[in-house]
């Protein structure tokens, strides 16, 4: 589970920004529903929404993240397929030219097998700075703590790690390479966590599409499940079926006397192409009728050419939305309410909090206002990105506002249109605007 996940100098976060998914204690609406008690003196939320203007920086949060999961997952085998001259691919604050001489932070807080863990580090485009990581069992102590390559290590709580620390390059994450070693059992689970933390973009289906296919070939539980969640679209039944490549006929092309280069060449091509897998065609079902509305037989549909964007975007988001509810993942989506209809989106939210036993999160990027609304999300669960003057994006939370700006019983929704949270969409509508429209062609027609 998420605790709390902080960035400084990337992409358009300047300043250090916190996203948190600690509830507050003060706020007791939808604490059954919403929220998983870890003990008493810490509780998270199960989501957490995001809005903001265009390019106001909620993706460049994402990619934050994923930025962290990537380096974390790969710097071990990225340095050894680099010849260990690889360098960061940092994308640092372009803006200031102070922030071009200063290193990228971030640090994560998350709990995993019980345990909360810290870990964290600071990097240049060819070397870690700095990295630590620190746990707590009945108080926070640190396992390892690096200053560039001087790497102090807790002798009594990390003793997987000793006799490592030498042996690490400047420029690959102690904590990746301990993993790759396979010897150090926190390393491993934390690698795990991170390999658990997915993200996924809501405008695009290509990443998880693949995903959804496979599970519905392979799990039948899903596939059941998959098929009584969308038994409103009217799909009777649903099937995986190999789609064959078009092949060009070498026969056909010999009796016309066609060039024999470019029979070679074709021939060539027909190789590598009967080497490659063969790609999954989703085919769907739907009841036809006759004039009486007697059901007389299902009409197979070619999933992606015949479906709405809409349907196609719903079911391949629910291989991931499925395997994040059923294992406790971590789920984040970018722009999750492209392409679906905002009472749909509504209700992928609410089966999330109601049925979400093993407490797994969910964290999405949204436009659509109807979901700033008290009876869906409460304060804390609700945040805002927005760019200063100077390009920065800023990261606040709804439960920051002081109660004279928002209370349980405002209505985000209108708030939120009025201004009054920042982060939202603005141009003046005035006079130039107008003028540069169309003065030119009035003159022109003079």
């Amino acid at each position: 589970m998420l605790i709390e996940f902080s960035v400084e100098n990337f992409l358009s976060f300047k300043d250090l920004a916190t996203f948190s998914m600690v509830a507050a204690k003060s706020f007791k609406e939808y604490k059954d529903s919403h929220t998983i008690e870890i003990d008493n003196n810490l509780t998270l939320l199960k989501s957490a929404i995001v809005y903001g203007n265009n390019a106001s920086g909620k993706s460049n949060l994402f990619e934050a993240i994923n930025f962290m999961k990537a380096t974390v997952l790969n710097s071990f085998r990225d340095a050894l397929m680099g010849n260990n001259e690889r360098t960061f691919p940092l994308e640092k604050f372009a803006l200031s030219s102070k922030s071009e001489k200063e290193t990228s932070f971030f640090e994560i807080s998350f709990i995993q097998n019980g345990v909360k863990y810290r870990y964290g580090f600071e990097l240049d485009f060819d070397k870690v700075v700095a990295e630590w990581l620190f746990h707590t069992t009945s108080k926070e102590v640190y396992l390892f703590k690096r200053d560039l390559q001087s790497i102090e290590i807790n002798k009594s709580a990390f003793k997987e790690a000793i006799g490592k620390e030498e042996d690490v390059k400047e420029n690959v994450l102690f904590l990746s390479y301990l993993a790759y070693l396979q010897k150090s059992e926190i390393s491993n689970n934390l690698i795990k966590w991170f390999g658990n933390f997915n993200l996924i973009n809501g405008i695009h289906d290509r990443l998880h599409k693949r995903y959804t296919i496979d599970k519905l070939k392979s799990d039948n539980q899903f596939f059941s499940w998959v098929l009584h969640f969308i038994k409103y679209l009217e799909i009777s039944n649903l099937s995986t079926t190999e789609e064959d490549v078009n092949e060009v006929s070498l026969e056909t092309l010999r009796e016309k006397g066609k060039d024999e280069e470019i029979i070679n060449l074709l021939t060539s091509i027909q190789k590598i192409q009967s080497k490659q897998p063969k790609r999954d065609q989703l085919i769907t079902y739907h009841r036809k009728y006759d004039e009486n509305n007697i059901l007389i037989e299902t009409v197979p549909f070619n999933f992606d050419q015949q479906e709405s964007e809409g349907t196609k975007k719903l079911l391949y988001l629910l291989g991931p939305w499925y395997d994040t509810l059923q294992k406790g993942k971590v789920l984040i989506v970018d722009e999750l309410e492209s392409r679906l209809h905002s009472h749909l989106t509504l209700r992928l939210i609410d089966f999330f909090h109601s049925f979400n036993r093993s407490s797994a999160q969910l964290i999405c990027a949204v436009h659509d206002v109807s979901l700033l609304n008290k009876e869906i999300f409460r304060r804390d669960q609700i945040w805002f990105v927005e760019k200063n003057q100077f390009g920065v994006s800023e990261l606040t939370s709804l439960a920051d506002f002081k109660t004279d700006t928002v209370r349980n019983k405002s209505a985000f929704d209108k708030n939120y249109l009025e201004g009054k949270y920042g982060a939202i969409p603005y141009f003046n509508i005035d006079k130039k605007l107008n003028e540069l429209l169309y003065e030119k062609r009035e003159t022109e027609q003079i």
